[in-house]
């Protein structure tokens, strides 16, 4: 061990007082013959009493002393030593874990993933101090976790894992090792791959890639899934049972084996180890604990390690002493103060580093425990200390604050304190390229979060910001960190997003011939789709996410799941009624798959099975309905006169028995006040009766015996033209203006069943006996409202407040 940890210094000094009695002898020589010219030598003593050579030659051995003890203290001398206890830290262990499909096959339980996910969550508790991180690969890989002592988080992230995560196909052994060596930190010596797979190399580069990952002192153990024998690949979702296996191009089962052979090489070739997984995860167990023996060796070599002791203290002491002692004469008495200030300066320049404020020596100290919360706090802390001092700040406390809250998760502090390193450090570019380089990399985290909350939107604006700081740390100074992270950045967010959204495009139209496809003469209606959340067919403006069609009733937005397939039910509104006063538009929605019940469909239940894009088509019709009107008759003719006006004194009731009596089980409802009536039905044929309140009253119109009409009614094909007249002598009729006369009063006994104009339905057409299941749902509240006796069905079709442009869901 030397004695001292910068002898060069020693070097320097001798170049020092060389010089230094050099400038004291030649600058002496120079005063004397200076003072030659004023008087001579004898008169010299008499002029200035004081003066005394002998003193001035002790005054500058004086100084060169105490110059040789601070360039001693600098050379930092060190003799003996101590135990420094240090908070003992442990290995870095990468999981690398197989998605491709063979990890599906079952020939361990329940399969291949879930066993690998049920072994490793069974462990955790043996790797305890060890940093894990995870890594996901098939066809290609990237890190799904990064290497944290947070296992928990860990644990999620694994359990989140499912076959189809990675959409690129195959298995290719070298993509994790590549992965992984650009996720371990460069500067330490223990880095760990452990790697589980079926060991099927679809590509055959992974023992070529594991030899190069030797050399950068990678070991990889490696863990073999399945069976010698092989199994079949189920394709049915997880959970049901297997009646359908994945096939090769000539239709041919394909049984996944377990290949021990590579995985073996593998690890051999790194100085790891090979073990199965086993039934029950005990290839695992093994390997973790072999990993945390080697963990424990590390902490106990630095719970032993013995440091030198500084020992530059009292040299320091020293060179101060003989400072005082050198200015303390008769004359440089009253310079004492000035002096002793220019000391305290030289000294606090030299020994900055020895007198380092507390509360940074504590945040270095929490940041080597990994405490990075603790070591923001105190960073903080010295910050708002500099403030109440009113002294300036160095920009590389906040930076330091920043990564610090940055480590800890708590990314809004971090970008507080990183955009101020920004604006302090104007003038240091390469302070600014390290924060800026920062600063992306917490909105790369605010990316992930918000994709983990399934609002792409967000993640987009985050994702930008994060490539505007990676590419503005670049063109500072070429930063290398940052170019890395861009990249990484480009690839892992674009996989990441486009394998998890699926984008709806559809529009809403009047499918006048019922066909459910667009057709040239079917007009758009403009209005709103809505994320039925609850599946009650209502829209629910505070919990309800939403979106506005265009003009043409067109529509697009997208749908993020963090797993598939997924189900999504879409509920729609027009943006107003598009009807006329005859005319009541209805939406008809598609049955959805069992096991629900088709009668309860109440909205568009749409099964996602993997995300791309899906049309969707949202039809409206125009619902069947009963309409007319009837009015007093006040001659009793049957002919609506003139002078005659509206009567609203009865009830409409729909004969179901035939009796052409009105039975408290058959469906009723009013008039309006001016005698006009508009009433949805379902499809098919109906029996319409009226009823006055006035029992002496007598229905005139229409004049056939029963005084009823017998009609049928289908989408588009209203049944219109139902008047009555009534001849009420009672004095209830109503004062209202008159109205105008039925087109069909004097065809009383024909039914009108003509459709509207924009689609002609044959009137002769027999009546649908059974309501099809995709209209079923539409008339449940409608039967309801009828048995209740209620007012005719009103829909709520109120404009909810939605932005323009797409909703994320």
């Amino acid at each position: 061990m030397n004695l001292f940890v910068h002898p060069h210094y020693f070097v320097f000094g001798l170049f020092l007082f060389a010089c230094l009695v050099l400038i004291y002898f030649a600058s002496e020589k120079k005063r004397r013959k200076r003072l030659s010219l004023l008087t001579s030598n004898k008169l010299f003593s008499n002029l200035i009493p004081e003066w005394s050579p002998a003193r001035q030659k002790i005054k500058f051995g004086l100084f060169l002393l105490a110059l040789f003890f601070l360039l001693t203290a600098l050379a930092r001398p060190q003799w003996g030593s101590q135990k420094r206890m240090t908070t003992p830290t442990g290995i870095d262990i990468l999981v690398a874990v197989d998605v491709s499909k063979s990890m599906l096959a079952e020939d361990v339980k329940p399969n291949r993933l879930e066993r690998v996910k049920l072994s490793m969550g069974n462990l955790l508790e043996k790797v305890q101090g060890d940093r894990l991180g995870l890594v996901a690969f098939s066809g290609s890989s990237f890190l799904q976790c990064p290497l944290t002592l947070d296992h928990q988080a860990f644990l999620k992230t694994l359990n989140d894992l499912e076959v189809g995560l990675i959409k690129r196909p195959g298995t290719n052994l070298a993509l994790p090792i590549d992965e992984a060596a650009r996720s371990f930190s460069k500067d330490d010596s223990d880095r760990f791959l452990v790697l589980l797979s079926d060991g099927e190399d679809l590509e055959g580069e992974g023992l070529k890639r594991a030899k190069a990952a030797a050399e950068e002192g990678i070991k990889i153990f490696t863990i073999g899934i399945g069976s010698k024998g092989g199994a079949r690949i189920p394709t049915d979702p997880v959970g049901n049972s297997n009646s359908n296996f994945l096939l090769d191009r000539d239709g041919k089962t394909i049984l996944s084996k377990l290949d021990e052979q590579s995985l073996k090489s593998i690890a051999d070739v790194t100085g790891g180890k090979y073990f199965p997984l086993g039934p029950t995860g005990e290839g695992l167990e093994y390997t973790l604990q072999h990993l945390q023996t080697i963990g424990q060796q590390k902490k106990k070599t630095q719970l032993s390690m013995e440091l030198p002791i500084e020992r530059f203290q009292p040299f320091i002491l020293l060179s101060l002493l003989f400072l005082i002692v050198e200015i303390m004469t008769a004359s440089a008495k009253t310079k004492l103060f000035n002096r002793s200030n220019a000391s305290l300066c030289i000294l606090l320049c030299f020994f900055g580093g020895c007198l380092k404020k507390d509360n940074v020596k504590l945040a270095e100290e929490a940041i080597q425990q990994n405490d990075s919360r603790g070591a923001a706090f105190f960073y903080e802390a010295e910050i708002n200390a500099s403030k109440e001092l009113d002294q300036p700040i160095d920009s590389r406390l906040f930076l330091n604050a920043g990564l610090a809250y940055l480590e800890a998760g708590d990314l809004d502090k971090a970008d507080y304190f990183l955009e101020k390193a920004l604006e302090l450090s104007i003038d240091n570019p390469e302070l600014q390229s390290i924060t800026l380089n920062s600063l992306g990399n917490s909105y790369y985290k605010k990316t992930n979060l918000w994709l983990d909350q399934q609002n792409v939107a967000k993640a987009r604006e985050s994702w930008k910001q994060a490539l505007e700081y990676y590419e503005h740390a670049i063109q500072l100074d070429g930063n290398k960190k940052a170019s890395e992270n861009l990249n990484s950045l480009k690839r892992q967010i674009e996989e990441r997003i486009r394998s998890l959204v699926t984008t709806f495009i559809g529009g809403i139209w009047r499918d006048l011939n019922g066909d459910g496809k667009i057709q040239k003469d079917e007009p758009f209606l403009n209005g709103y789709v809505f994320w039925d959340k609850d599946g009650n067919g209502e829209h629910n403006e505070t919990g309800e996410p939403n979106i506005n069609s265009d003009e043409n009733g067109k529509f697009k937005f997208e749908w993020i799941s963090g797993n598939y397939p997924v189900s999504i039910q879409i509920g729609s509104v027009l943006a107003d009624k598009n009807t006329t006063k005859n005319i009541r538009l209805l939406p008809l929605f598609p049955p959805p798959p069992p096991p629900m019940n088709p009668a309860q469909t109440k909205n568009h239940f749409v099964m996602i099975e993997k995300p791309g894009t899906i049309e969707l088509p949202i039809p409206y019709r125009a619902a069947p309905s009963l309409q007319g009107k009837i009015w007093s008759d006040q001659n009793g003719n049957g002919i609506l006169d003139d002078a005659e006006g509206p009567y609203d004194a009865g009830t409409l009731y729909l004969d179901q028995n035939g009796n052409f009596q009105f039975d408290e089980n058959e469906t009723s409802f009013k008039p309006n006040k001016d005698g006009t009536f508009f009433h949805v039905v379902p499809p098919g044929q109906y029996s319409l009766c009226l009823k006055t309140d006035n029992q002496d009253a007598n229905v005139t119109f229409p004049i056939d015996e029963k005084k009823a009409y017998l009609t049928w009614v289908n989408f588009e094909a209203p049944s219109m033209g139902l008047d009555f007249g009534v001849q009420d002598d009672s004095g209830n009729e109503s004062e209202n203006e008159p109205a105008e006369p039925p087109e069909n009063s004097e065809n009383s006994n024909q039914v009108d069943s003509s459709p509207n104009e924009q689609d002609e339905t044959d009137s002769d057409s027999p009546p649908e006996e059974n309501l099809p299941q995709e209209i079923n749902a539409l008339y449940e509240r409608l039967l309801q409202e009828m048995e209740s006796k209620s007012e005719p069905l009103e829909q709520d079709l109120r404009m909810a407040e939605s932005p323009n442009s797409g909703r994320d869901y």
